[in-house]
């Protein structure tokens, strides 16, 4: 019978989804230490918060169809961590509705409450996490991993390292003798735009989430519907992983005003209701789907590389592709 790896100095780098999976199973038996550039943990499950108006920026919801996320996911509902969405659902062609249904009719459609973070703060509880702490440098030497960050910190003396980051970031911290160089090369994320309004008043809609197609806006939610988030009016619009790719580095002022002026095609509403408008760019938001590991270790280097664009840009699928990796670890080393 295969024994676990114990008693090993561990860092993680990315605090997301499949980052605080991976370190979750892997603090059990060994010192892990999670490295995040931002201020909070989560990734793309993101909330921004402003007065009265919450706005899901990133993941919009989740499903669960293996059953190891369906596990977690009972789990953490009957914790209170999660719970249904189930809002009024609309499919919309050339700005007109052609579908409409009600999510929850087929499966489940999860939101993390009162944010979207939350879920990843569960996971990750008891956890030791460095946030605010940037990695710009990876070293192996001698079987151990240093690790430097851009305030030139050092941290050193790690048995194994995980990249828990998006592909185009990973790619250049990586050495090229990695196994798996060449793949992750080869895998390229799309880019988002993440629109966020909030209005004085309530807008009258037919819908509380709808797929738009053939548009520069491909998803428009109201925020303010998901469970336990404020009153405040808010609708959350992204546009589509094409156009964005194609406006990437255009001025985020001028990406707002298209995409505003794109949404009152779809939705009448009053430019004066406006309390609040903001914008975010995600350079990496989204992955195709790929047949195939679900995560990658390269023994000779003790280096494992985990996150959804290993399989397809979901939050499901961030969780596999941490627990994909624990599982890797253990088989290659000790099988």
């Amino acid at each position: 019978m295969n024994s676990k790896i114990q008693n090993k100095k561990i860092a993680i780098i990315g605090a997301g989804m499949s980052g605080v999976t991976a370190a979750k199973e892997l603090a059990k038996l060994n010192e892990v230490t999670v490295f995040d550039k931002s201020r909070g943990i989560g990734g793309r499950m993101a909330t921004r918060r402003v007065d009265n108006y919450h706005f899901d920026h990133g993941a919009q919801f989740f499903n669960a169809k293996s059953e190891e996320f369906k596990d977690l996911c009972q789990k953490v509902k009957s914790d209170s961590i999660i719970e249904e969405w189930n809002c009024n659902f609309a499919e919309i062609t050339e700005n007109k509705i052609n579908k409409k249904w009600q999510f929850g009719n087929e499966k489940a459609h999860f939101v993390a409450k009162p944010q979207m973070n939350n879920l990843c703060k569960y996971i990750a509880k008891d956890l030791n996490i460095l946030l605010g702490t940037q990695i710009k440098s990876i070293n192996f030497e001698n079987k151990k991993w240093s690790l430097k960050t851009i305030e030139d910190e050092l941290f050193n003396n790690f048995d194994y390292l995980i990249l828990a980051i998006p592909s185009h970031q990973a790619i250049n911290l990586i050495p090229k003798n990695f196994k798996y160089f060449d793949i992750i090369a080869n895998i390229k994320m799309s880019g988002c735009f993440t629109l966020m309004l909030g209005f004085k008043e309530k807008l009258s809609m037919e819908f509380e989430a709808a797929l738009v197609k053939e548009s520069n806006i491909s998803w428009i939610s109201v925020n303010s519907s998901k469970p336990e988030r404020p009153e405040g009016f808010s609708l959350v619009v992204n546009s589509s992983n094409r156009w964005a790719d194609e406006n990437i580095e255009e001025d985020l002022e001028i990406v707002k005003e298209k995409m505003i002026t794109s949404l009152k095609k779809i939705i009448d509403f009053d430019f004066k209701n406006i309390d609040y408008h903001n914008i975010h760019r995600w350079k990496y938001a989204n992955a195709a789907l790929r047949k195939g590991d679900k995560s990658l270790f390269d023994q000779n280097l003790n280096l494992g590389i985990c996150g959804d664009w290993l399989i397809s840009g979901r939050v499901e699928n961030a969780f596999l592709s941490g627990l994909d990796l624990y599982k890797n670890i253990n088989s290659l080393k000790n099988g």
